[in-house]
C-alpha cells in the first residue's frame, strides 16, 4: 500500500482514475508513438519482454501479440489500479502469458527472469535515481540484451502542448490571474536531451545509447472535434495544471477558448491533429 512518502502515492486514487477513464482515447492518441516504439524495439517470437509504466497494459499486450505463445511478458506499473485494469482485459489465445507487476521501477529488485528486452511508452521519466531505476532495468536484462523506450522531447518543442496552453496561458492571464511558470524540461519532459540520456543509461549498465528526436502527428483524444478535443487537452499535461482552480464559469471560458484555436488545427475528418516531438531511446545491455 503506499503511503504519503512513498512515490506510488502520486499514482493513487483520483490521478489514477482519470488516466483510466481516457486510457482507450490515449491509446488513439499514441499509436503512432506505439509504432515507432515496436519498431526500435524489434520484437521477435519466443522473445521475454519487460513493459515498464505498463499502465492499463496496451503496449504489454501488443508486445506479448508479438513474441507469442513461446516468449513472456512482464507489465511492470507503480499503481495497482492500473494493474487490475490491464489484468481484467481478456487475453489473447495466442499471444505470451504475461505477468502483471506492481513496483516501483525507480526501488525495484528484479525478480524474474532475465528478460531479452524492456520496453516503455513514457514510463520512465519520472524516476527519483534515474540511474539507480535504469540500474534495475539493466538487473532485469540478459547481457546483450535491449532496451527501447519513448520519452517526449521538450515540452516547447510539442505543439500538442504548446498551442492549448498558450490559449490557457493567454485566458487565465486577462482574467487576473499569474500562473505559475511551467519547466519545459522537467517531469515528463525530463529525458529530452541525449547527452544527459547517454550518460545516465551508461552509469547504469547500457551502452550503444542513442536518443533521437522523432516528429509525429498526433490526434488529440484519438480523433475528437474541437470541442471535445478541448475537453481533452484541459484534461492532461500542463493546460491542465494551468486550468485547474479555476472556478466552473472561469473554465467554460478557457475550454471555449482553447477549442476556437483547435479548430484551426483539424484534418480532413474534422478531427483536431496536431504534432509533437518525442525522443526514442535505445540501448544494449553491456
Amino acid at each position: 500500500m503506499s503511503t504519503p512518502a512513498d512515490p506510488g502515492a502520486r499514482w493513487a486514487d483520483e490521478r489514477v482514475q482519470r488516466w483510466l477513464a481516457q486510457a482507450d482515447a490515449l491509446d488513439r492518441q499514441m499509436a503512432p508513438i506505439t509504432a515507432l516504439l515496436f519498431e526500435g524495439a524489434a520484437l521477435q517470437p519466443g522473445e521475454r519482454v519487460l513493459d515498464v509504466g505498463c499502465g492499463s497494459g496496451p503496449t504489454t499486450r501488443r508486445a506479448a501479440s508479438l513474441v507469442g505463445p513461446d516468449g513472456s511478458v512482464v507489465g511492470l506499473d507503480i499503481a495497482r489500479a492500473m494493474l487490475d485494469a490491464a489484468a481484467a482485459a481478456p487475453p489473447e489465445p495466442t499471444a505470451a502469458p504475461i505477468d502483471w507487476v506492481e513496483a516501483d521501477a525507480g526501488r525495484w529488485e528484479p525478480e524474474i527472469d532475465l528478460v531479452d528486452a524492456v520496453i516503455s511508452r513514457f514510463g520512465v521519466m519520472f524516476f527519483d535515481d534515474p540511474v539507480r531505476a535504469f540500474a534495475s532495468l539493466a538487473a532485469a536484462t540478459r547481457s546483450g540484451g535491449r532496451l527501447c523506450a519513448m520519452t517526449w522531447d521538450r515540452r516547447d518543442r510539442s505543439p500538442i502542448f504548446q498551442v492549448p496552453l498558450a490559449v490557457v496561458l493567454r485566458t487565465v492571464e486577462a482574467m487576473g490571474h499569474t500562473p505559475e511558470p511551467l519547466a519545459v524540461d522537467g517531469g515528463a519532459f525530463s529525458l529530452h536531451d541525449p547527452d544527459v540520456v547517454t550518460a545516465t543509461l551508461s552509469a547504469a549498465g547500457w551502452a550503444d545509447v542513442a536518443a533521437e528526436a522523432l516528429a509525429v502527428e498526433l490526434p488529440v483524444g484519438g480523433g475528437l472535434a474541437p470541442e471535445q478535443a478541448a475537453d481533452a487537452a484541459l484534461w492532461i499535461g500542463p493546460s491542465r495544471i494551468v486550468a485547474e482552480g479555476l472556478d466552473p464559469d472561469q473554465h467554460r471560458q478557457v475550454r471555449q477558448a482553447v477549442a476556437a484555436e483547435l479548430a484551426g488545427h483539424v484534418d480532413a475528418s474534422g478531427h483536431v491533429v496536431l504534432p509533437g516531438s518525442v525522443v526514442r531511446i535505445t540501448a544494449r545491455r553491456a
